[in-house]
């Protein structure tokens, strides 16, 4: 991806929710979700290649180039996400700090 829209900066992939795990944004899903997901076609299991059914809450985090965390999104809801604009605001923010 960074590759592709020629990005600049770092970016993680949590092929599997490593990542997600480890700052505590990552669950599972229950039986009854799994079947609804089955449902339209989506198997996670399949699509993930992995038996987990493990999924990261939907975060976005800009890191500066000291390590600090400088902003955070991240909403359990995952219609719920900052416009493009909120965190290019945030990135621009780093970069003029």
């Amino acid at each position: 991806m960074a590759a592709k829209h020629k990005l600049v900066f770092p970016i993680v992939w949590d092929k599997n929710c490593e990542v997600a795990e480890s700052f505590g944004l990552a669950f599972t899903l229950p039986e009854d979700l799994r079947e609804v997901y089955r449902g339209f076609g989506n198997d996670l299991a399949v699509r993930n290649g992995d038996p987990s059914w493990r999924l990261p809450v939907p975060a976005r985090f800009v890191v500066d180039r000291d390590g600090i965390v400088r902003f955070v999104q991240a909403d359990p809801d995952y219609r719920y996400r900052p416009e493009p604009e909120t965190t290019l605001e945030a990135l621009r923010q780093v970069v003029e700090s």
